[in-house]
């Protein structure tokens, strides 16, 4: 039996919710978002607001772990299986870019945004697992030696640095063709790459 008529109205009320907060967080920033303003483009009351979720904390959580877990699924998938790291790190590459011009508002939220005075537990449970991954292909590139000697969390954050600065360009109003795409890849690339 699937689920009834209520439930699936509260389930596109909690849908509702989290676009808007998306949509307002992104325009305003957490900090500055008051739950009225979420719940007013949701189209509902802010008790409504409150009975899907218990404070901005919480509607705060829901927001970040719902985009981050989606980022995370898409570039597991793309750093699945034992190739070069070069390999892995072009469908990396592609697979943020594709989040990222898919889905701009989260791609700024996760990435423009200081989370840090909400995170609870759950949610830094994510980021841990991403920086994870991101810290694998590095340490198995130093291993083979496709990847430069030094320390595998500055490096990361060198590559994490030149991704969200070159989309916040873009974001700005940068035009990039795939040609400079690629190019831009590849020089990124060479922030990791042994000379």
């Amino acid at each position: 039996m699937g689920p009834t008529k209520v439930e699936r109205a509260g389930t596109r009320t909690r849908q509702a919710l989290l676009d808007a907060a998306l949509a307002v967080f992104t325009e305003r920033t957490y900090g500055d978002t008051a739950v009225a303003a979420v719940a007013e483009l949701a189209g509902v009351s802010v008790g409504t607001l409150y009975r899907h979720f218990p404070s901005k904390e919480a509607l705060g959580n829901a927001v970040y772990r719902h985009w981050k877990s989606r980022l995370l699924d898409r570039l597991a998938e793309s750093s699945a299986g034992d190739e070069p790291a070069r390999v892995t790190f072009g469908r990396l590459w592609a697979a943020l870019r594709e989040f990222a011009v898919e889905h701009p508002d989260a791609f700024a939220f996760l990435e423009f945004q200081q989370h840090e005075i909400y995170l609870d537990a759950d949610s830094r449970m994510l980021s841990t697992r991403l920086e994870t991954l991101g810290l694998e292909l590095v340490t198995r590139g130093q291993r083979t030696g496709e990847i430069r000697k030094g320390e595998p969390a500055v490096l990361l954050a060198l590559l994490n640095g030149a991704f969200v600065g070159l989309f916040k360009a873009v974001s700005g109003g940068l035009r990039l063709d795939a040609e400079q795409f690629e190019a831009a890849e590849e020089a990124t690339w060479g922030l990791l790459a042994k000379g």
